[in-house]
């Protein structure tokens, strides 16, 4: 086996075949998702080769798996890093029928590229690596897990007729079950400019929780009153938020077309992209959280659209806890730093 670098339209259409294997793996799982061929593929990947770089791993003339990176100059707030999108690195199938390598033949074929690409980051003074891991790739999350990296990142969908009927039913056990009250004197509407100042105040709320354990990002901050009010003015952007009976906000929800840190499995003009959920300490427990989403899945219906994704971080377990209830992994993304 021998490594090169990826540089001829042949390699990328090769490339490529073994991304739409891993593709329709993951699909055949969440059928609901958009559908990619090797023609949506090659493009990226040629981006790759542009920005960054792409290595395979050739045996006798078949590539038998790929994977590429490019530079952050600031990655998640820790300085110059590397990331390696969920899109941009796979391992040949074995078996005929479309079958997913095992976890031996996964590590014999990727492990070569990781250490490859290990030694050119350490030369290029990028001491932080991340990549995304299709939810369905059970050998290749162990691998990377295996290698050092750990997951920090969730990226999770779900048709929003789906998210329409759990909230629905999750409503129906609540009254039928007594365990949360529903007539707590929070109102749950659509923001508008006036609340700019009162979201910042939220917003910063939610940025010292991620600053503090077990999430411990660094720097981590939220949106002044003005981006607030740049954001509440943007047509395709949503927000709502819980109102107090006697004044006062005590959570918002917000929303708007994937953005680039969003897996490129979920983009698509159909998919509303959840970038922010906050409830305040003292109004959990009745649910807040739950008619935040229930409000804008509906508006999501409402606007036409069939998906609604999240975003989160792994270890900040009630963020976890609370999206996996809805929405189903789509992709996991890992950290290394050496």
């Amino acid at each position: 086996m021998n490594i090169i670098v990826i540089s001829s339209a042949a390699d990328v259409r090769r490339a490529a075949d073994i991304a739409v294997s891993s593709y329709r793996r993951l699909t055949a799982e969440l059928p609901w998702l958009p559908p990619r061929g090797a023609g949506e593929f090659i493009p990226r990947i040629e981006w790759m080769m542009n920005e960054g770089r792409v290595y395979a791993l050739e045996d006798g003339g078949s590539m038998e798996a790929f994977l590429g990176w490019f530079r952050l100059d600031d990655f998640r707030n820790l300085g110059p890093g590397a990331l390696t999108p969920d899109w941009c690195w796979g391992v040949r199938d074995d078996s005929p029928d479309g079958a997913p390598p095992d976890a031996r033949a996964v590590s014999r074929r990727l492990s070569p590229l990781v250490r490859h690409m290990l030694g050119d980051l350490a030369r290029a003074g990028l001491p932080v690596h991340a990549v995304g891991v299709p939810a369905s790739a059970g050998a290749g999350l162990e691998e990377f897990s295996l290698l050092g990296w750990g997951r920090i990142v969730l990226d999770a969908a779900r048709p929003a007729r789906d998210l329409r009927a759990l909230l629905d039913g999750r409503t129906a056990g609540e009254r039928t079950g007594g365990d949360h009250a529903a007539d707590d004197g929070i109102t749950v509407r659509p923001a508008n400019p006036s609340d700019a100042r009162s979201l910042a105040m939220l917003d910063a709320r939610l940025a010292a929780h991620i600053s503090e354990p077990p999430v411990l990002m660094p720097d981590a901050r939220g949106s002044d009153a003005g981006e607030w009010a740049e954001w509440l003015e943007r047509p395709d952007a949503l927000t709502f938020v819980a109102e107090r009976a006697g004044g006062g906000l005590a959570g918002f929800i917000k929303a708007a077309p994937p953005g680039f840190d969003v897996s490129w499995f979920v983009h698509g003009e159909e998919t509303l992209a959840i970038c922010g959920l906050w409830v305040e300490p003292s109004a959990r427990g009745s649910s807040v959280g739950e008619r935040l989403l229930s409000a804008l899945v509906d508006r999501a219906l409402s606007l036409g659209k069939t998906l609604v994704s999240v975003d989160c971080e792994t270890h900040n377990p009630e963020a976890r806890a609370f999206w996996l209830r809805y929405f189903a992994p789509v992709s996991w993304s890992f950290e290394r730093r050496f």
